[in-house]
């Protein structure tokens, strides 16, 4: 009989405490309080025609005098609509300062003294919205090819212009083309599809058509060494000065299809005697004629040793 009377005292000492807690906080709430609080606010401005370039603020820090109840609904934001701020000409605002925040605070929130405003500058990046039609073209350099591939057509874009849409900000640092980076790797047959601009993915930047196609043909290249003649130029006649060996291999890059298509008498070296360099007694082999249809050609060595007799 012990255990359920000890139980039944302390329901009653928990009810008093909880009905002595509540009749302290609903008093407490009746009186007048300073609460510093961070209020939402909310910039009303045209966004179809502005974007934003950095991210607006979204609070004002202040310091207010009211009723408990709703310091307290508005410290944890409790159903408060944000204060609203509008902006007539947004571009060309950089920073709302406190003389100008401040007035308008008061207004919207005058249920509330405000004591202080701890926020000193709004700062504020906002652009127009402009246009731009440019001409498309493909960094081709910067297309990622398998190592023993090559483009072989030319490179074509349908349709070949764009009209790009952003900040103004952005709009004003592009020229008249705009150069698409390819984003593929290891290319290795034919490339047809359809590819985005590349554009950046802030600031709500976008382009019409958001997408065009892109084709070249490909095809794989094989390297090739051949000996080559060398034709040496301006050297005395009396034979006094001459190539210590003058034997070159020209090293050149060709379409598998044509490689056996190529002979030594398809290029020219020459051995200039006026370039010699006096330091290392060289002379460069220069490639004077090669086949248009080969590439990176290059010889070996790229210069010839010179004996003075």
């Amino acid at each position: 009989m012990g255990i359920p009377k000890i139980l039944g005292n302390w329901k009653v000492v928990v009810l008093s405490f909880l009905g002595a807690t509540t009749f302290w906080f609903f008093s407490a709430l009746g009186k007048d309080y300073n609460y510093r609080i961070q209020y939402p606010i909310e910039f009303v401005y045209d966004q179809d025609s502005l974007v934003e370039i950095k991210p607006l603020p979204n609070y004002v820090d202040i310091d207010v005098a009211g009723g408990g109840w709703d310091l307290f609904k508005e410290s944890f934001w409790f159903g408060s609509d944000p204060i609203k701020i509008e902006l007539e000409n947004p571009a060309a605002i950089r920073y709302l300062t406190r003389p100008t925040i401040l007035p308008i605070i008061s207004e919207q929130l005058n249920d509330f003294r405000i004591n202080f405003l701890f926020t000193d500058t709004l700062y504020i990046d906002i652009d127009r919205k402009v246009s731009k039609k440019v001409n498309l073209a493909i960094d081709s350099l910067g297309v990622s090819m398998d190592a023993d591939y090559r483009i072989i057509s030319s490179i074509t874009l349908r349709p070949d212009t764009a009209t790009i849409f952003g900040p103004k900000s952005f709009i004003d640092t592009l020229g008249n083309q705009y150069v698409i980076k390819l984003d593929a790797d290891e290319i290795d047959k034919a490339f047809d599809r359809f590819v985005k601009l590349g554009l950046p993915e802030a600031w709500e930047i976008q382009s019409a058509p958001p997408t065009v196609n892109v084709q070249f043909e490909v095809d794989r290249f094989d390297q090739l060494e051949l000996p080559a003649k060398v034709e040496l130029q301006n050297f005395p006649d009396d034979s006094s000065v001459y190539a210590t060996d003058p034997n070159i291999t020209v090293r050149f890059v060709v379409q598998r299809e044509l490689r056996e298509e190529y002979f030594s008498t398809d290029f020219k070296i020459v051995v200039d005697y006026n370039l010699i360099n006096p330091r290392d007694s060289t002379a460069p082999a220069i490639v004077i004629y090669h086949p248009e249809s080969v590439i990176e050609v290059v010889t070996l060595p790229d210069s010839l040793s010179i004996t003075y007799e």
